[in-house]
């Protein structure tokens, strides 16, 4: 019974050194509860206290067990993270690259509609504006010595009509001066 005595004794003494218990170089601080149930230890307790081990290091396992598969489960979320983190990345990668795809493709399409926008713009702007003749000048020519500078009809009818007298007119002028804006026919 003394033996008791001293080894509740020595657990009360090192327990009032702020409860402190340290195992394999690491120290853990009792918490309050376990503190509180070792010192209301009896002598009729002590049938008990193998059990009380053994319940203590049967706990000692499932919490060491507890605390694995806590480590084991943020590794295997890390883990997961790290694989939808990739696959995220790969997936906007695969995003980047169409959309630069498409990026380089529009100017090649704004290119060839523009050229067929041109080409239709051209076609209405030839619509809307007014015929022109094959010759101008030489229509103008025509009409110039018609109506502001008459050819007398016997110099006609010598070369065998106003149509004929125009026609070796025209081809006996310079090119350069059928189609000159100080042509006196191209003046108006």
């Amino acid at each position: 019974m003394c033996y008791i005595l001293c080894v509740i004794s020595y657990v009360y003494y090192i327990s009032k050194i702020d409860f402190v218990v340290s195992t394999n170089n690491t120290t853990y601080t009792m918490s309050a509860n376990a503190k509180i149930s070792i010192l209301n230890l009896t002598a009729e307790d002590i049938p008990q206290i193998d059990e009380l081990i053994t319940l203590l290091k049967d706990k000692k396992k499932e919490l060491k067990k507890a605390v694995s598969d806590a480590k084991k489960a943020e590794t295997d979320a890390k883990n997961q993270l790290e694989k939808t983190n990739k696959a995220a990345e790969r997936e906007l990668k695969k995003k980047l690259q169409k959309e630069k795809k498409q990026a380089e493709a529009v100017p090649k399409h704004l290119k060839k509609l523009q050229a067929e926008l041109m080409k239709n713009v051209k076609k209405e702007a030839k619509k809307l504006e007014p015929p022109k003749a094959k010759n101008a000048s030489f229509q103008k020519f025509c009409s110039y010595y018609s109506k502001v500078e008459p050819i007398p009809k016997a110099v006609l009818d010598a070369v065998g009509g106003k149509c004929a007298w125009n026609k070796s007119k025209w081809e006996s002028l310079e090119e350069e001066y059928k189609t000159d804006p100080d042509a006196p026919w191209n003046q108006n």
